[in-house]
């Protein structure tokens, strides 16, 4: 039976797709890049962490003067409480980003399941066999649907992994790198301004002779009141810049672009449900 162009073509792409299928480099690949994706997220909830640790530390720390009767209260805790909570929120989308990954790792596992690749295997002999033995064209557009679906499920996954590294790396990477940078410098800044705060307030336990002279240092020689309040409010400023700019590049990585890729995946899987029906 001489087989037309057509048939050769559809059987050639067919047994060719089917073998790409069974081949564990896109699983590999997709892995790869789940788990750099996975690591950054774990990086970023770290420093998220470390910045909620000495903004609270900060939060605690107040210095209260009153030398001749003026009074001075030095309250960092009021600049860096809404930043705080910005922080606390990121923590959240850190949470949700990791989770996200981790269901993605899971489903690309399952997408290389053995009983999957049997069944692709099953639908390859039957499009084979369909395009040979027989002249039905709606039973062979019945076979390469399901041949298509089940090929989809297969490379979903892996496609999906392989599309958000490429997203990252083509518009992402710069802004991830540079904010975390800048988050870090921000975590030191603060923790370095905390200790030197810290260092200014005089022990309870000292004399009251010792304590005026600790307060007397405190307000001629070192304390620089509205210096510190405005390190706090430049290290609030970059936190809060930075930490909506990782929002945005995991937001971005891990809930809009997989939400993209499966919804044009429906449109797909819709089409095929349509085609050679009517």
């Amino acid at each position: 039976m001489q087989l037309s162009k057509s048939s050769i073509y559809t059987i050639v792409a067919v047994v060719f797709a089917f073998l790409l299928a069974v081949v564990p480099v896109t699983d590999e690949v997709g892995e790869n890049y789940i788990d750099a994706s996975f690591k950054r997220a774990l990086v970023s909830f770290a420093v998220a962490r470390g910045l909620n640790g000495v903004i609270s530390v900060a939060q605690g720390t107040e210095v209260a003067v009153q030398p001749a009767g003026v009074g001075i209260n030095f309250s960092p805790g009021e600049i860096l409480d809404p930043v705080n909570d910005l922080i606390e929120r990121f923590s959240w989308v850190m949470l949700l980003a990791t989770s996200s990954l981790g269901v993605q790792k899971v489903l690309l596992s399952m997408s290389a399941w053995h009983g999957l690749l049997l069944a692709l295997l099953l639908m390859t002999v039957l499009v084979v066999v369909s395009h040979v033995f027989l002249k039905s064209e709606r039973l062979r557009a019945a076979f390469a649907r399901v041949f298509l679906f089940l090929l989809i499920l297969r490379f979903m996954m892996p496609a999906i992994a392989i599309g958000n590294n490429w997203v990252y790396e083509t518009f992402l990477q710069s802004d991830y790198l540079e904010a975390t940078a800048e988050l870090q410098t921000a975590q030191q800044e603060i923790g370095s301004i905390n200790r030197s705060t810290q260092s200014t307030v005089p022990s309870e336990s000292s004399g009251f002779v010792d304590k005026a002279r600790g307060l007397y240092k405190q307000v001629v020689e070192n304390v620089d009141i509205e210096k510190r309040f405005e390190q706090y409010k430049i290290a609030a400023s970059s936190i809060s810049e930075n930490a909506i700019q990782l929002i945005v590049v995991f937001i971005m990585q891990t809930i809009v672009f997989p939400l993209i890729f499966l919804s044009i995946v429906f449109g797909v899987v819709r089409r095929l449900t349509r085609w050679g029906s009517s």
